[in-house]
């Protein structure tokens, strides 16, 4: 079967390199009052930050209950192929199909394909 999350290799990597981000993007939000007040923080960086949690719960949100929680393994945990394998029995076909998907959707939501 064919591929049908199909994504430029220069778009993979970006929007993969965000959802990677997601993590540390979402605990800058958090403290970005106490950054402000410290002068270490630029607004730009917190504007973008703002948008690309935004964006990625957008595509989490409209997962289902089963690839979502393999989502959150993979992109926000950062299980391996073989960790989430052993941790939640994923396949590798299974956790490379929902990788594929993920950034495919979150390239969709920030409108880059």
């Amino acid at each position: 079967m064919k591929n049908r999350y199909k994504t430029p290799p220069h778009v993979r990597a970006y929007v993969l390199r965000q959802l990677e981000n997601y993590k540390a993007d979402k605990k800058l939000i958090k403290n970005s009052e106490k950054l402000f007040k410290e002068y270490e923080i630029d607004t730009r960086d917190l504007i973008l930050a703002v948008k690309r949690v935004k964006q990625i719960d957008r595509v989490f949100n409209r997962l289902d209950e089963t690839d979502r929680e393999a989502a959150t393994l993979i992109f926000i945990d950062g299980y391996s192929q073989q960790g989430a394998e052993i941790a939640k029995g994923l396949s590798k076909s299974a956790y490379y199909r929902l990788m594929d998907k993920i950034i495919y959707l979150t390239a969709r939501e920030m409108e880059y394909i």
